[in-house]
Formats: C-alpha cells, structure tokens, sequence
C-alpha cells in the first residue's frame, strides 16, 4: 500500500525494524514524551540510528535522527512506514581505529569514520579525512570509538559522539603554507587539564559548571557563552543518562536559568570555548529551520493594504509553505482578499489572485500596494462558494482550499475532532490518500493555525 508521495510503505507488525532504516512518521502516541510536538514530527523523514522494537497496536520504540533538523530522538510509541529506495542504506563501514585505551591532549589526528549513530553521520563526506590536534584526553571503547570536542586544521569545531580517530601521514599533518595561523582551539590554550566530569546523580542545590553542551541541546548554539559558567542543580536531581549526559533545570549564579537536555558538568572550574578563527555571516539563522531571515528582514511591507487592492509580492517569509518556491512568486502582481496582517512580523496572510490566473493562500508575505480597489474590468472576489467531493482523488495539491467534514478514529487529532469539523484552509504541500476518503498532509487554516493530519476527510471548495 503506497503512502505519502516518497514510495513509502506502511508496516505491518514487524518484531523490529533495524538499524540504518529510512523511515516515515506517522503517528506519536499520547504516552510518549514527544506527543506535544507530534504537530512538528508528523510527516517526517528519519533514519533509526539503532533498532526499533515493536509494541503494542503497531508502534514503536527507538531512536530516530529527523531528517531537515539537527535533532536526534527517543519515541517510546511511534508508528512509522519504511520508506523504500533503489539502493540500500549508507554502506557499512569498519575502519580501524590506529588508537588504543586513551588519546593523550596534543595529539595529532586525522577523521577516518563517523558512526550512523553520530549526528554529524549526514556530514561525513565532508569530514572524513579532516586532520587536527587534540586540546583534552580522549577514550577509545572497544570498539575502536571515540567522543568529544574536537577542533580541526581549517578552523572547524565539533562535539562527536562516536567517532573513530587515525595518525595522519607525514604529509597530511604537514603545517599547511597557504592558510593563515592555526585557528584558536575549542578550549582556551591556558587550561591545558583535561575536564573531569560528573558521573553520578548530581542533587539538587549542588554547585557545578557547564562543561559540554551536546549538539542534541537546544543551548548548543550558545555553547560558546554557556560552557565554563557556573551555577547549581535546580527543582530537581539530575540523574546521569547512559551517554553521560544529564538533563534538567539549571539556574546560574548570575540568575538566568535554562533547561537542559543533554549537557555534561564538572566540579572543577572549566575553561571557556573559544570560537574558531574565522569569518561567519552575521545574518540572522532560525535555530530549527536553518533558514535565512536576512531577504525577509529587509523587505519593506507597504502599511494599510485593503482586500481588494492591487499588490505585488515582494518577499515571503521562511514560515511560508510557499518559501521553497519564493522565486515563482516575488515580483508577481495580483488582487489581495481574506487579508490579515501580522504586526509582529510585519508581513500579511491571505489569499491573492495572481494575474497568471493562480490563487495561492499566503501564510505570510510582504507586500507592495499597486493600486486601490479592484478595476472595474475585474471580476468581484465575491463569488459563490461550491464545493467537489474529493474522496476519488489520489493526491489534493497544494494551495488547494478544503473544508474539514470529518477526522477518522486513528487520527491523534480524533479526540478534538469537533475543533476541526467545518474548518477552512489551504492545502500546504499536498494531501495523500489513505483511502475510504481520508488524507494525510498538513492544512493551513484560515485563522493562521496548522495541523498535519493522518486521517481527514475534507471537501474541495471551489
């Protein structure tokens, strides 16, 4: 049975789905801790970085790496469909380590094998080969693995979780001539001591220091501010996890508090990050999406648009689901309706008929008024609303306008189901059958919220 546009394929009660599998989510029971946020999961590609065991009325349990974001996470209860492909998962590969038992500070090295279980697993090509000098003592498992901070040769820092380290040749490890001085190290050069961390519970009101902040973190970004401060345990122990990471409330001597997922502490004092030597954009980034604000922010949005005026299109934002294809529409010209403006953001949402005879519904878009009301020789906006059943159609594109007449017992939206009954809105990237008339997709309503459903029945409104 096909489902979603990717070929996925939906599982049946399978003992377990193994390690390195491509999968979709599909579902978020409520007795998992990420069932809040299954709005943000629903619909996403993964990869399990272990096996996933099967549970109760086909969900599983295990750990996936959500593709498009840099988080890595634990389901409890998640249904997924194996998404299948020409070719199999990455290759495997079982590069020896050429170290041992520990790696002293000041080592020299050079990257030959990220683990599918790393986050920066995607990255590989890219890192694989890069050369550097260790600034603390590593261990080495059994497994010829390593994990920590490392700082390479081009200015590079990373936090690896498992990672596999060789003895660059004579030629790689040569200083290179062309490039400026060694970039700075993640560490500061003055505390040379290797960080000693915490490995037991750690009680609450218990005075530590951030020491290592792990790229799962949503502080990892602010790991150059973060790491080296002091501050205590706060409303709750904190209890190792088996990464040696802990998580939980923090509060800091200078008063700011935080909640951390993943981070390691010391009792000793630990010595700031320093950022690499090297240039960086200054344009503002959303810590989720990736995105670049800077078109956005720049754009100016005319004041006082009315429905009916004539507009042209002059930015959209990174929240739009028509961004990816912000070219085919900026600089476009059309007449505005449903219009609603958004002062937070300085943008509209709305619907416009472009002049190419399109009507697509903005989420939220920046505008350049044209001119007032809409000419004569136009038809009014004001047209009759009818309506197509859509229960013999594979797909509803995107920007379509549906109403929901009905949500299906194995949606996680059932239970509220009369909040969704008779809603508005427009298809964001496309609704999928999943047959007896319902669809998965995500819907942008009128009111500017958002669901991605499992099972909805809707209507097509013309």
């Amino acid at each position: 049975m096909l489902f979603f546009s990717g070929m996925t394929v939906l599982l049946k009660a399978e003992d377990k789905i193994t390690k390195g599998t491509k999968v979709k989510i599909l579902e978020i029971a409520n007795a998992d801790s990420y069932y809040e946020e299954r709005a943000s999961f629903l619909g996403k590609d993964a990869t399990a970085l272990g096996d996933l065991s099967n549970g109760k009325e086909g969900f599983y349990s295990g750990t996936l790496e959500i593709e498009g974001t840099s988080r890595t996470c634990f389901f409890t209860d998640v249904k997924v469909s194996k998404i299948e492909s020409s070719k199999s998962t990455a290759p495997k590969v079982n590069t020896k380590s050429d170290f041992t038992g520990s790696i002293p500070s000041g080592t020299k090295f050079k990257i030959s094998e990220i683990s599918t279980e790393d986050s920066y697993y995607r990255d590989r090509n890219e890192i694989v080969g890069k050369t550097g000098t260790t600034n603390s003592s590593l261990t080495v498992d059994g497994e010829g693995y390593t994990s920590g901070s490392l700082s390479t040769d081009d200015g590079k820092s990373y936090y690896f979780y498992k990672v596999k380290l060789g003895k660059p040749d004579a030629k790689v490890s040569a200083a290179p001539t062309t490039a400026a001085k060694t970039t700075s190290p993640a560490v500061s050069a003055s505390s040379m001591k290797p960080v000693k961390f915490i490995t037991g519970t750690i009680k609450k009101g218990t005075a530590v220091y951030v020491a290592e902040i792990s790229p799962d973190d949503s502080y990892y970004s602010d790991r150059f501010d973060l790491v080296g401060k002091k501050g205590k345990v706060d409303k709750n122990d904190m209890t190792v996890k088996e990464d040696g990471y802990y998580s939980g409330d923090f509060k800091y001597d200078d008063g700011s508090t935080g909640y951390f997922y993943k981070a390691k502490f010391s009792k000793e004092p630990v010595a700031k990050l320093e950022k690499p030597a090297e240039s960086k954009s200054d344009a503002p980034v959303d810590s989720k999406s990736g995105y670049d604000y800077t078109e956005w922010d720049n754009a100016v949005n005319d004041p006082d648009i009315q429905d009916g005026d004539k507009v042209e299109i002059v930015a959209v934002s990174p929240e739009d689901s028509y961004y990816d294809d912000k070219d085919d529409y900026i600089g476009q010209q059309g007449y505005v309706s449903n219009l609603e403006i958004d002062d937070l953001e300085d943008g509209y949402g709305g619907d416009i008929e472009l002049e190419n005879g399109s009507k697509p519904y903005f989420y939220l878009v920046k505008l350049k008024k044209i001119s007032a009301g809409r000419t004569p020789s136009r038809p009014t906006t004001t047209t009759t609303t009818t309506s197509s059943s859509s229960s013999d159609l594979s797909k509803i594109e995107k920007g379509t306008k549906v109403v929901v007449t009905d949500l299906d017992k194995d949606d996680s939206f059932y239970t509220s189901k009369e909040k969704y009954v008779g809603k508005t809105g427009r298809v964001a990237e496309g609704l999928n059958s999943q047959g007896n008339g319902c669809y998965s997709g995500k819907i942008v309503f009128d009111d500017q919220s958002d669901a991605y459903f499992y099972k909805v029945k809707v209507t097509i409104l013309k």
